[in-house]
């Protein structure tokens, strides 16, 4: 099962958190070509050529009919940005378009919206009253994966300040299904990557890197591992709302984990496959 980044909450002290990292990109160097044969190889016939010439014919067309069907297929997937509304909760998710196959276009609709609104039952919003505002923005969409990402403020009833939101959702739109943390690497590699000192967290002032720094020396290795095994959607059996979100954007890998609300309830981190 799939799993996904943080969202922290936290009655006085702690909350969500969001980190993130990075990807990986390689490049390989052409194949010399073997010139050993140049003078020896006997020259082809008429028939041979035109066969010759038929077949690459028919290759180039088939690749270019390819290549046009991937990009159409790519350029008519679009998005458009819904807003659920109950009371004092606000809440944006996306919605696509241009998916030719209906019954899978539906079932990615309906889970984009179903996993944008489970902040409420996670959050217990309607139960404690309060207020709830989330807003969402698609980072990438293609024809293979969608990737939104949330954040918000959600300030319960008689809370003397809101707490910071932060939530994530990547969705295969070949199949409907969430991918997350585990899809883009491992619980334990990240675990260990956090309590190195290579560690890069994103949008940080070097005076609150520092205080982050400070607070994870509270937090073991088995701390960390078992809070990224229970990031993303779909939220796991006994988990109320998973702490740990994550998403891939660029080649990066970003993910979250929860601090106290005096931290910002939650940081995000990066990883760079390429650089380690």
């Amino acid at each position: 099962m799939n799993k996904k980044l943080i969202i922290g909450i936290s009655a006085a002290v702690v909350a969500v958190v969001i980190g993130a990292a990075a990807a990986l990109m390689t490049s390989t160097t052409p194949e010399k070509i073997d010139l050993s044969s140049t003078h020896t190889t006997e020259a082809p016939t008429e028939s041979a050529k035109a066969e010759t010439e038929t077949e690459a014919a028919i290759t180039t067309e088939a690749e270019t009919t390819e290549a046009a069907e991937e990009t159409g297929s790519a350029a008519s997937v679009s998005t458009s940005i819904e807003t659920y509304t109950s009371g004092e909760i606000s809440i944006e998710y996306p919605k696509v378009a241009g998916i030719s196959d209906s019954t899978l276009l539906e079932q990615i609709n309906e889970k984009l919206r179903s996993n944008a609104l489970s902040v409420v039952e996670g959050l217990k919003a309607e139960e404690t009253g309060g207020s709830l505002s989330v807003t969402c923005q698609v980072i990438s969409a293609d024809r293979r994966r969608l990737t939104a990402v949330y954040t918000g403020l959600w300030t319960p009833e008689g809370a003397s300040y809101p707490t910071n939101l932060f939530y994530s959702n990547t969705i295969d739109l070949r199949d409907a299904s969430d991918l997350g943390l585990n899809d883009f690497t491992d619980a334990y590699t990240m675990a260990g990557y956090v309590l190195s000192d290579d560690v890069v967290f994103s949008g940080l002032t070097d005076e609150q890197t520092a205080a982050v720094l400070e607070y994870r020396k509270s937090i073991t290795l088995e701390d960390f591992t078992n809070t990224f095994n229970q990031a993303d959607f779909p939220i796991q059996t006994g988990v109320e709302w998973p702490p740990s979100f994550s998403y891939e954007k660029q080649g990066s890998i970003f993910f979250t984990f929860p601090v106290p609300h005096a931290l910002g309830d939650y940081v995000t981190v990066r990883f760079d496959p390429s650089t380690k």
